[in-house]
């Protein structure tokens, strides 16, 4: 059963998505077709950086990726997403520093 925190969660971060100008359609049809955790796991444990993720980088949203709900709510997630979810986000950080 998945978790109503982390449901809530991933509506806040497509809220704030949407309020900035990126609308994840995508995710959104993945998540209604597989529910939450799988969407995201399926998602988070592609090889390829979803162009979501670099969109929401860009705007300075980090803390609202989907990356960030499989640290945050690390319990619903397989290790393996976890550790993809955690190398993304320190690849983000690393690339935003260079910029800096």
């Amino acid at each position: 059963m998945e978790s109503r925190s982390l449901d809530s969660f991933i509506d806040e971060t497509i809220r704030i998505s949407s309020v900035h100008g990126y609308h994840p359609t995508t995710f959104i049809g993945m998540r209604q077709r597989y529910g939450t955790v799988t969407a995201i796991s399926r998602l988070v444990a592609s090889g390829e950086v979803q162009s979501g993720f670099r969109r929401l980088i860009e705007l300075g949203l980090k803390d609202y990726t989907i990356e960030q709900a499989v640290i945050l709510f690390s319990n619903e997630f397989s290790k393996s997403v976890f550790e993809a979810a955690k190398w993304r986000l320190s690849q983000a950080a690393n690339a935003s520093t260079k910029q800096s």
